[in-house]
């Protein structure tokens, strides 16, 4: 069942039987989207690819939604097209081992080995703060691809024109609860109603955590046999068993 944010809105309102400006629904969503986000590592959903020829000895500054980076590969020129994995390493290590800013070669397609993340210094806010820097630094234009997580479009920057993002239209009752999280720590509730919310809300990351470490890890010919482990439930505080 998807959920739009003006829904979410509505059913957070209807359920606290409170009323909230605006601006305090979209902190309580954001701050429930961050946490699920941060719960729920590597979502396949969220895996995007950024592909440019660049010059290798100038590196590239990734894309602005760049959380992190999960591989790097060098893609050859050419009919076929032949990828090759890049190993990551420290940037002090690609200083040290290959101090030439620049390195000249002939061959159509310098071979790369190593890569580091290194911080942007530029003033835009808007941009990304992370700069690819591969090594050796042939001055011959190179062919990379990036592999990596990207920060999602919050729910809350949706209108009813666009697509709904994939945590509203797949996994509503998580960001539902994880918004009535927020929202009661607002009010300042009862501990026993905060409570209440937090254990809706870790059920609901667990079976977006299932989806996530088994369903979407493998098929029903090679199923996946460990299952993934529970994320602790909420214990009540020693304030709320004096109750």
């Amino acid at each position: 069942m998807a959920m739009t944010y003006t829904e979410l809105q509505t059913n957070v309102k209807d359920i606290t039987e409170m009323t909230f400006t605006d601006a305090q629904l979209s902190m309580f969503t954001k701050q429930a989207e961050q946490k699920i986000y941060g719960f729920i590592k590597d979502l396949p959903v969220l895996r995007t690819t950024f592909s440019e020829t660049f010059t290798a000895s100038s590196g590239k500054v990734l894309p602005a939604d760049c959380l992190y980076v999960h591989s790097v590969t060098q893609q050859s020129s050419g009919t076929i097209v032949n990828r090759k994995a890049l190993v990551q390493k420290d940037l002090d290590f690609l200083l040290e081992a290959y101090p030439l800013s620049t390195q000249t070669t002939d061959t159509a397609d310098p071979e790369v080995k190593y890569y580091a993340l290194d911080s942007s210094t530029t003033s835009d806010e808007s941009a990304s703060r992370m700069v690819l820097t591969l090594a050796p630094k042939w001055a011959t234009s190179v062919t990379i691809q990036v592999d990596y997580q990207y920060q999602p479009r919050s729910i809350v920057d949706t209108d009813g024109t666009e697509e709904q993002p994939w945590l509203g239209t797949n996994y509503d009752t998580a960001l539902l609860n994880g918004v009535l999280v927020e929202a009661a720590k607002f009010m300042k509730a009862e501990p026993d109603m905060v409570q209440m919310y937090e254990q809706q809300f870790v059920l609901g990351l667990q079976q977006l955590q299932n989806t996530v470490d088994v369903r979407l890890k493998s098929d029903s010919y090679r199923p996946q046999k460990q299952m993934p482990k529970p994320i602790p439930m909420p214990q009540p505080t020693p304030e709320q068993q004096g109750q």
